[in-house]
């Protein structure tokens, strides 16, 4: 009890949800946090799974880009930005 309370009494400018609504700030939901188990732990939380930081980061990358309907556009970008090969 005396940690969630030191918690609590330690961040009350993060807990003034009325004032962030007001400044136009995003407040999270059920949806962003949906979003966050579907999209990042289904993958890299598999069962004997280990990641690189900079594979994990290319991966949720990836993962995001086809969550958010990008995932041709991604490709296409990348098409762009190849070298020219002689």
């Amino acid at each position: 009890m005396r940690t969630a309370h030191r918690y609590w009494s330690e961040r009350p400018d993060q807990l003034d949800y009325a004032g962030a609504r007001a400044a136009g700030l995003p407040i999270g939901s059920g949806e962003v946090e949906g979003g966050h188990r579907n999209v990042i732990q289904e993958r890299l939380k598999l069962t004997g799974c280990w990641w690189l930081e900079s594979n994990a980061e290319a991966m949720l990358g990836l993962r995001t880009a086809r969550a958010n309907g990008q995932w041709a556009t991604y490709w296409q970008s990348l098409e762009t930005q190849r070298p020219v090969e002689h």
